[in-house]
């Protein structure tokens, strides 16, 4: 029988005050000042390849850089649980007061967008043309990609898989790799769907109508001491714990893997929906699973 829908809200609350901080790693050239919601946190250093901030309260902030002689750097990123690895890369040289105006009118118009990438397994190689980047963190962020479509790989363990990306100004482009599925899932921030919309099914006459649900997986890790921070963070999301499920895997004495799903979802837009707001409250790295119905 299948379950009851997931009730949610559509304001959400933010995450709890004991939700674990995150931290975000900004890959970059030394001598870079960097400002963090425009507070200065210190300069990115050549030992360290770059800044490592610890402690960040989840949400969305505000990253630049600044160096004489190169253009300012600015873009925002999504704290989470678990650590976002920023990839900066090369930085255009600022323009001189001197400089004609068409030249300054040509470097407005190049616009560009950003790359979120999480992949299972954590760790894998990136490349996107002819950059290439090795992801180190649950999370990677790219940003100053131009507006496009941009063909990328993605390499673990000696499986490749690629796929096509569009990049766009407004949004990031959200990439989830797959590896044990051999799969690469693309979204973008969902629209909101208004809770009595529905959605139009066609069915080939006689066919068997497939029961579906769907759950948002929020959280995989290996780490036991933050499962309960975060079933407490969705708590006071409006995902009480009765539309929380927590699955456990063990292998022959490995640590084991935790994943943090809540659901079920009757609909697939719905549950996309219910992602998007997850990934604003926090939870970076949510996306949709399908499976039969119980």
């Amino acid at each position: 029988m299948q379950r009851g829908q997931l009730f949610w809200f559509v304001v959400f609350l933010g995450i709890a005050a004991s939700a674990v901080a995150g931290d975000v790693w900004i890959n970059c050239a030394p001598g870079f000042d960097i400002f963090l919601d425009g507070e200065s946190v210190g300069v990115s250093e050549a030992d360290a390849s770059g800044k490592d901030l610890r402690g960040i309260e989840p949400g969305a902030h505000t990253i630049r850089i600044e160096k004489n002689g190169i253009a300012m750097a600015e873009f925002s990123v999504m704290v989470g649980f678990d650590p976002n690895q920023v990839e900066v890369g090369e930085l255009a040289a600022s323009m001189s007061e001197e400089a004609p105006a068409a030249s300054q009118e040509a470097v407005d118009k190049m616009l560009v967008g950003t790359l979120e990438i999480t992949s299972d397994p954590g760790e894998c190689n990136v490349k996107i043309g002819r950059r290439r980047f090795l992801k180190k963190h649950p999370i990677m962020t790219i940003p100053g990609i131009p507006v496009g479509e941009h063909k990328m790989w993605f390499e673990s363990s000696g499986m490749v898989l690629s796929e096509k990306v569009v990049v766009q100004a407004i949004q990031p482009a959200r990439i989830f790799v797959d590896f044990q599925n051999q799969r690469v899932a693309i979204t973008g921030d969902d629209p909101e769907v208004e809770g009595g919309d529905s959605v139009a099914e066609t069915q080939s006459p006689g066919a068997e109508p497939e029961c579906i649900e769907y759950w948002v997986q929020v959280l995989r890790t290996g780490h036991a001491e933050i499962i309960e921070p975060s079933r407490s963070a969705l708590e006071d999301q409006g995902f009480p714990p009765y539309h929380q499920r927590l699955i456990i895997i063990e292998d022959d004495g490995a640590i084991p893997v935790y994943k943090l799903r809540v659901g079920p979802i009757s609909r697939e837009n719905k549950a996309k929906h219910v992602a998007g707001l997850l990934r604003h409250g926090g939870f970076r790295t949510a996306w949709v699973v399908p499976e039969e119905c119980q």
